[in-house]
């Protein structure tokens, strides 16, 4: 079957994102014996003339459509990336033959899938991971068979408005599924800084799946599950050598939720990739631990050159409040251990999250005041330090139960169009003014909700962003 995939994601303000998950997809299907074709729209400079083309030249018989971030989770300034998302899905099915089936999914669907179906006015779509329960919608319309039916991965609306959702099919083995298919993309085109579009180039690699971590606002556990599934190192060490050889990419992000869950599986990746002598930078979101700090140096030797590390918080109060299995000296160490070994780090830090206080803002922002961070030249921007105001209210998640037993939401609220929570204990207005003061005297803190200390061009790339919303 002819199976056209469309990246209906956007995004171009924070980073360009290779769509990997697609190209999971668009590979497992290929190895099914079916023809793929993969249309990354955060590329396009017309959508609409892009899809067209898409669809005229490949006469797809099945289209799925992948809606990857709903926002920037930015407060009070927000970026919501739906909005463009939704332009393309109506677009698609304003043009395309009502015989051919489109299914909607991706990260950003599958936490708010009843609300993104109704939304659209849309019948149904995947919830998790896509390998598997894609190619059995495959088999299913081979035989004109009924796709409600199948037992896991979907959800629906029934023609009289009732939303159902199957459970998610996880893949157990990663090692099954064959490498992404890149090639179905143009991998020069992903910007590591979106700014400067002479600079350089970069791809991301998974690890593995699912987060054994509980924190309050997350929602990746829902998305991939509690249960962590991981790679073998030596498949993602072939996978490394066969980017940098066969595609000549030298940057990779692995973009797991925390790269750092098992000590033993991130040092055999590290060994195999040092002596297969792979010459390249990597980054990764790496959670601070005392524990991996004796680690470091051979992450470094294998390349690395930049950690996403979430601090969220440097007040031991509030690490706990939400469920962090960590205490501040875990990050100041690491950060530390970062500057020796002269890691790149990019911080993010949360504020205003349950029992938030002025006091507890300031004694995490003096803590943060003291670290010293390693300035390099690949991965870094104009900004060490990445402050979020306010916490995003996602479904599914224990913050969404505690901002209704507080009633900031009620029961049943929708939050497609991002809800935040803000601690009852601070007022807004000064949790805005000492965001300010602190970002006064350390200018390379950004707050973008707050339009603090944004990178030169970042204003402009925001025009650009919105203007893809009225298109």
């Amino acid at each position: 079957m002819r199976v056209l995939i469309i990246s209906a994601s956007r995004e171009i303000v924070h980073v360009m994102v290779p769509p990997l998950g697609e190209s999971y997809l668009a590979s497992y299907l290929i190895s099914q014996g079916h023809e793929v074709k993969l249309l990354d729209l955060t590329l396009s400079h017309s959508y609409k003339k892009d899809i067209d083309n898409a669809i005229y030249e490949f006469d797809p018989e099945l289209i799925g459509i992948s809606i990857r971030n709903i926002d920037s989770t930015t407060y009070p300034g927000n970026l919501f990336f739906y909005l463009p998302a939704k332009n393309i899905v109506t677009y698609i099915k304003q043009i395309v033959n009502s015989s051919v089936p489109i299914i909607l999914g991706g990260s950003g669907f599958s936490i708010f899938s009843e609300e993104i179906l109704r939304d659209l006015d849309h019948d149904i779509g995947v919830v998790g991971e896509g390998e598997y329960v894609f190619n059995r919608i495959i088999h299913y319309l081979e035989k004109g068979e009924d796709l409600r039916k199948i037992k896991k991965g979907i959800c629906f609306l029934t023609e009289g408005g009732q939303y159902y959702q199957k459970p998610p099919w996880i893949v157990e083995n990663l090692d099954e599924l064959p490498f992404p298919e890149r090639t179905l993309l143009d991998n020069d085109a992903y910007l590591i800084d979106p700014l400067n579009d002479s600079g350089p180039r970069w791809a991301n690699l998974q690890t593995k799946r699912g987060c054994s971590k509980n924190c309050i606002y997350c929602s990746y556990r829902y998305i991939e599950g509690s249960k962590v599934r991981y790679r073998s190192p030596e498949k993602i060490a072939d996978e490394i050598e066969y980017m940098e050889q066969s595609l000549d990419i030298q940057n990779i992000f692995f973009v797991d939720s925390v790269l750092n869950l098992n000590y033993t599986h991130l040092e055999e990746i590290c060994t195999k990739i040092v002596k297969r002598n792979c010459d390249i930078q990597w980054g990764a979101n790496y959670a601070p631990s005392e524990e991996f700090i004796e680690l470091m140096p051979l992450m470094k030797e294998s390349g690395a050159t930049h950690l996403a590390t979430g601090f969220e918080s440097l007040s031991e109060e509030m690490l706990k409040n939400m469920h962090k299995d960590r205490k501040p000296n875990d990050a100041i160490l690491t950060s530390e251990k970062c500057m020796e070994l002269e890691i790149e780090q990019l911080i993010h830090v949360i504020v205003g999250g349950p029992g938030e206080t002025l006091k507890t803002v300031a004694t995490s922002f003096d803590r943060l005041e003291e670290i010293e961070n390693y300035r390099g030249n690949i991965w870094q921007g104009d900004g060490d330090v990445l402050i979020f105001v306010g916490m995003r209210i996602y479904p599914h998640t224990q913050l969404q139960k505690i901002a209704i037993e507080e009633g900031i939401i009620r029961l049943g609220d929708p939050l497609l169009t991002p809800k935040f929570y803000i601690s009852p204990k601070i007022k807004e207005v000064e949790l805005y003014q000492i965001v300010r003061d602190y970002c006064a005297r350390n200018p390379r803190w950004m707050a973008p909700g707050l339009g603090l200390n944004n990178p030169e061009g970042f204003a402009e790339m925001s025009q650009v962003q919105f203007s893809l919303y009225q298109t």
